[in-house]
């Protein structure tokens, strides 16, 4: 019987640091020989499903300050009588730091994903070297 998988959410500075890992890992050059082009594949396979864990729960993050932000956008926006602009200014800039890390974990399982799919190539590529 398989046991329930509890998931427990990083915080946002184990977040940052898990990103700042994985950008450093995207960034080594990848040997040439076989065995280094499937250990890189396997690793990247472990980096796109923890990237895209990563990615959900900063994205919670985001839409927790969000809304929490409009919430005090609309209660100043009443009080003050802001502009509508001013209020996604107000909105916007409240989760820039968040906005950052979402858009960064997005990029890094994206490019783990372009770099799996080159090494995929690279391994049929020396497949047909050595059937030459």
């Amino acid at each position: 019987m398989a046991s329930p998988i509890f998931k427990f959410m990083l915080t946002q500075e184990q977040l940052k640091e898990k990103a700042e890992s994985m950008q450093k890992y995207l960034e080594e050059k990848t040997g040439s020989y076989p065995a280094d082009l499937i250990s890189k594949a396997e690793l990247l396979n472990i980096l796109i499903a923890q990237s895209g864990n990563c990615l959900a729960d900063a994205k919670y993050y985001q839409d927790s300050v969000i809304n929490g932000a409009i919430m005090e956008a609309l209660q100043k926006a009443y009080e003050e009588r802001l502009s509508p602009s001013t209020i996604n200014k107000f909105v916007s800039t409240a989760a820039k730091e968040l906005n950052y890390l979402v858009n960064w974990l997005d990029r890094i399982n994206s490019t783990a994903v372009h770099q799996l799919d080159a090494i995929r190539t690279l391994i049929s590529y020396r497949k047909a070297e050595m059937n030459l």
